[in-house]
């Protein structure tokens, strides 16, 4: 009696079990960008309104101690940081509401950026249309190349978060560590260069 095993091609049956897990994956980061949106613009306008309560209760400080001059001495930064919290109030509504994330597509695209493309493809022996597929979501044909576009844009995210903690840090000083602003400022902005600064933006629309 002969007996007949039937066995299935394991690389395809990997191959097939990452394809599904891609596919989850970009599920999953479709309804996290949602969430992001309207996480990160809350938290955008807190750190305005703080910043602005922060230089409000500076300022009522200042005049009580000046009471009997009649006039209250500035902080250098009181200016940056009224300037500073207004903006960060004023990006938060945009980003809400879309206006300021449609702006900064229109100012930031002709800055190089996303040079992970070009590290990618040293060589130039890639085949122009998987780089297509990989560099625009919209272009990609499988679930392994939007997870890779994903997987930019979680990073780029990751850029522009540092560059605002930055700024916000570097200002307010408070706790002052200038070793830590000049770190996240100096890491964002490499981040962004390489991952797109506008990477992950179009998922905020």
């Amino acid at each position: 009696m002969k007996l007949i095993f039937q066995v299935d091609n394991p690389i395809d049956d990997i191959l097939g079990g990452l394809e599904a897990w891609c596919e989850a994956f970009n599920e999953f980061a479709v309804i996290f960008f949602g969430y992001l949106k309207y996480i990160f613009a809350f938290l955008l306008l807190v750190i305005g309104i703080s910043t602005l309560l922060k230089l409000r209760g500076h300022y009522i400080r200042q005049r009580l101690k000046d009471v009997d001059k009649g006039f209250a001495k500035l902080d250098k930064l009181d200016k940056p940081r009224l300037i500073l919290g207004t903006i960060y109030i004023v990006i938060g509504f945009g980003i809400l509401f879309n206006w300021f994330t449609l702006f900064l597509l229109f100012v930031l695209d002709p800055l190089p950026d996303r040079l992970i493309f070009n590290f990618i493809d040293f060589y130039g022996g890639i085949d122009p249309s998987l780089m297509n597929r990989i560099m625009d979501i919209n272009a990609a044909i499988y679930p392994h190349e939007q997870t890779i576009y994903y997987g930019i844009a979680f990073a780029s995210f990751g850029a522009v978060t540092d560059l605002v903690i930055a700024m916000w840090y570097l200002i307010n000083r408070v706790p002052f560590n200038p070793k830590m602003g000049f770190s996240l400022l100096i890491g964002g902005l490499t981040t962004g260069i390489l991952m797109g600064f506008t990477t992950c933006l179009p998922f905020f629309l």
